[in-house]
């Protein structure tokens, strides 16, 4: 058996029904419990008064345009609605997100100074980065881009099971593209490996844009990301989806088999949230979740989201944090596998 079992889909939402469901009722029992909390500033930023009393600055650890980016400047303004206070967006990009959440390591932890997040959070402490999840408080989730298995529109590849096959016959030949060692997708492709006893080469890139156009250029097998970045491709006739890594097919493309229905129980997608520092106090950490709960919630967000081709998402501080606990032991072994090919 496999040490990866069956993987689990980290955003548990394969669908934008199910996921808008669950996020209208997680917003009506956060106001119900919370009630004008979130309003009134219900929280202490620890100087006596209630929290929040001034502009809370939200940085964005990616450069500008991104799907990070986009969701921040999403869900600013409906956060100011919530907390009553400015909500300032500031892009600080490098290094892998790391410049972004070192920054916030050395903030206060206040509530007043917070950051977006995706995987790295997670990655990076197995690449001798100093960042682990022990250093941040969650707040919420609120994208989730499930990914996809894409090739060239004229790849000879009609199925998982070509590619497979393809592999065992010729095991280092076929190629996929990443946005990096180690990167949240990156990571399934070892997955992949493991579960069809293959062997793979990886092509990293800079960013997820640059490994998707290699593979819509035929200079690698396939591209493993995101649906969402992938479409522009698939939609302009340079790409078409393989399979999709959800635990059910998606809405948006009923013609495209889970991997899982092509005998790989593979499932992963990238993941956005809010976080701030670790000591945070929980009064201030429930306002904050409370807030992120109910703007996520709200038709504004959810419409630019869904446009976007991503899954919008609303969770609790509580369910966020266990879901960054999940990742970290299932992101371990994978990354593990890419950094020993790499010797």
């Amino acid at each position: 058996m496999s040490r990866f079992g069956s993987l689990p889909s980290n955003s548990g939402r394969p669908t934008r029904r199910r996921v808008l469901q669950s996020i209208s009722a997680a917003a009506v029992a956060g106001l119900l419990l919370s009630g004008c909390a979130s309003n009134s500033g219900g929280g202490d930023g620890g100087d006596g008064d209630a929290f929040p009393t001034k502009d809370i600055r939200l940085v964005v650890p990616w450069a500008a345009g991104g799907s990070g980016d986009l969701s921040a400047r999403t869900i600013a303004p409906l956060l100011e609605d919530e907390l009553g206070v400015n909500v300032i967006v500031e892009n600080r990009p490098g290094a892998n997100g790391s410049v972004g959440y070192n920054w916030l390591k050395e903030q206060e932890p206040d509530g007043y100074n917070l950051s977006m997040l995706g995987a790295e959070v997670v990655t990076l402490q197995f690449m001798d980065y100093d960042i682990k999840p022990a250093d941040y408080d969650f707040l919420g989730q609120i994208i989730s881009g499930p990914g996809a298995i894409a090739v060239k529109a004229d790849s000879p590849y009609q199925s998982l099971q070509d590619i497979i096959d393809d592999a065992k016959a010729n095991p280092g030949k076929v190629t996929y593209s990443s946005p990096g060692v180690g990167s949240v997708w990156d990571n399934p492709a070892q997955g992949f490996q493991e579960l069809a006893g293959i062997e793979l080469t990886n092509v990293p890139f800079d960013g997820s844009a640059p490994s998707v156009a290699a593979a819509a250029a035929g200079d690698v097998s396939f591209s493993i990301d995101a649906v969402g970045t992938q479409k522009a491709q698939v939609d302009g006739g340079a790409m078409r989806y393989i399979a999709v890594l959800t635990d059910e097919r998606l809405e948006e493309l009923p013609d495209v088999p889970t991997a899982k229905e092509e005998g790989v129980d593979l499932q992963n997608a990238s993941f956005t949230g809010l976080m701030a520092p670790a000591g945070t106090p929980d009064e201030v950490v429930k306002t904050l979740s409370d807030a992120i709960v109910a703007a996520a919630a709200k038709p504004e967000y959810q419409d630019v989201i869904s446009e976007s081709n991503l899954i919008p998402v609303g969770t609790s501080s509580s369910d966020f944090e266990a879901f960054i606990q999940g990742e970290e032991e299932r992101y371990g072994p994978w990354i593990e596998m890419a950094q020993s090919k790499e010797q």
